[in-house]
């Protein structure tokens, strides 16, 4: 850096500070080499006379040898004296050099001194300066504030009155459109029913020309027919994931609660056998244990429309799990009830011993019937929204397949899966009626499936996203439904004991 620009950022009496100090510094340099220069010679001449003296009194030791001796010890002698001159002067340069190092501190503490001064003072007024500074801005600061505290009162007493007009607004809206809406419920209800119905008089050669003609189709063009494979698999699996967990839950809650009436039970594949007299049958233990499996049916059944009407803008196939809870509970509910108070199996000792007529179980499956209608046909929009994990929009194009591989097929084979584990290996513990009722209860799930697609064409096209989709199988659903069907199946189809009371 040069001197000029030195001096323009330091100032000119810092400047002259700072050429003093390194004048100062420049001076102990110069001392410092005289000293050692001195020093230097000092030794040089003790050396060269010290070589004189040898040298003469060795010609003299030659001559004699008491010269010689006298000669060592005058020699001893002289570089005593040489060494205690030599100490002598170093203690006295030393003794300058302390001096003058003590003056040179005491010059430079003084600088020092002096530089922290008017350092402080230039702190000080940079402190005062930065102080007032602060104080401006916080007057200004606290000027502002007061000023957005104000825009800000007005704008809350604004938005307060916005909102209470808004809610105003919605009330009136919320009014205005249930008061269409039950205006028009009836329209809509007697709507619907007249499209399914329509639907169902509809029905003639030409319709099944029409879909025989399409599956045609679909099975020439070999893209169309892997991806409607793909999507009746994992339809038909995940139908049959939900029934198992359905029958399952049911099948164990109705061991621990027969525990409680200190029932023998024995679980097979396809029914729980109670080992017990039928004396030892009660109202209360038919009524229960009887109606158990139906109503956990129900339960869970809500519960999974409800899980699923969270999921359903998802594009994950297990969504459709939830769906099909809901189907194989309704079926395991309203089906019950429908076939028990038809063959008196099932639910339909429950009905029994609630001493109802033949007027009652009329009313009872007629209800059930209609239930099983209404569940289908309100879950209808479901099934097509279920679409969306294998296509971007439902139109008149794909309603076919979502109706066929997604709906219509995998209920019909998983209604078949699931009727080998209601077909005993031995008549002993079961009966044929039995079978034909749990069998026909199962095959309860096509009227709600039926009504379902038949309502299909009341809805407009239905349109989710622009992403990419290609329907995938799902191995892992395929391998957790495999696992648990035979599981069960070979773990009790000896049959499992479950003793209470040990004689």
């Amino acid at each position: 850096m040069k001197e000029k620009t030195k001096r323009k950022i330091v100032g000119n009496w810092l400047y002259s500070i700072y050429r003093r100090m390194r004048y100062v510094r420049y001076l102990n340099k110069l001392k410092k080499e005289k000293r050692q220069q001195k020093k230097l010679d000092d030794i040089e001449e003790a050396r060269s006379f010290q070589l004189n003296i040898i040298e003469k009194k060795r010609t003299d030791i030659k001559d004699d040898k008491q010269k010689r001796k006298q000669l060592k010890y005058d020699l001893k002698q002289e570089k005593k004296e040489i060494k205690r001159k030599i100490i002598e002067k170093n203690r006295e340069d030393q003794l300058l050099e302390r001096r003058k190092n003590e003056a040179e501190r005491k010059e430079q503490l003084e600088l020092k001194a002096e530089m922290k001064r008017s350092m402080r003072s230039q702190r000080r007024e940079e402190k005062r300066l930065e102080i007032k500074k602060l104080r401006n801005e916080r007057n200004d600061l606290k000027l502002e504030q007061e000023e957005i505290k104000k825009r800000l009162k007005e704008k809350i007493t604004s938005d307060k009155e916005e909102k209470i007009d808004q809610r105003k607004r919605k009330i009136d809206l919320k009014i205005a459109y249930k008061r269409k809406k039950r205006r028009l419920r009836p329209y809509l209800v007697r709507r619907r029913f007249r499209e399914i119905f329509r639907g169902i008089f509809s029905i003639n050669r030409f319709t099944f020309k029409r879909w025989l003609f399409w599956i045609r189709d679909v099975r020439r063009n070999p893209a169309d027919r892997i991806n409607f494979v793909k999507i009746l698999i994992n339809s038909t699996f995940l139908f049959v994931l939900s029934y198992l967990t359905l029958y399952i839950l049911g099948q164990a809650i109705t061991i621990l609660v027969a525990s409680t009436f200190e029932f023998d039970t024995i679980l097979f594949y396809f029914k729980i056998f109670y080992n017990i007299d039928s004396k030892e049958w009660s109202g209360d233990s038919v009524k229960i244990l009887y109606s158990i499996k139906p109503f956990i049916g129900l339960i869970l059944g809500t519960i999974s429309l409800i899980i699923y009407s969270s999921l359903q803008n998802s594009s994950s196939i297990f969504k459709l799990y939830f769906l099909w809870n809901f189907v194989n509970g309704m079926v395991m509910f309203f089906g019950s009830i429908l076939l028990g108070t038809l063959l008196n199996q099932g639910f339909g000792w429950v009905i029994a011993y609630l001493y109802y007529k033949d007027t009652g179980k009329m009313i009872f499956s007629i209800i059930s019937i209609f239930a099983l209608v209404v569940a289908g046909v309100s879950i209808s929009r479901s099934f097509l929204i279920s679409g969306n994990a294998y296509f971007n929009s439902i139109t008149s194009n794909n309603k076919k397949v979502v109706a066929l591989s997604q709906v219509l097929f995998p209920s019909i084979l998983g209604t078949v899966i699931l009727a080998f584990l209601k077909i005993p290996k031995e008549y002993y513990f079961t009966t044929t009626e039995e079978v034909i009722y749990e069998i026909l209860k199962l095959s309860s799930v096509l009227i709600i499936i039926i009504s379902s697609i038949l309502s299909f064409t009341s809805f407009t096209d239905i349109f989710f996203d622009e992403e990419p989709r290609k329907p995938k199988i799902g191995w892992l659903f395929l391998l957790i439904t495999a696992v648990i069907f035979v599981t069960y199946f070979l773990l009790f189809r000896e049959g499992v004991p479950f003793n209470v009371s040990v004689e």
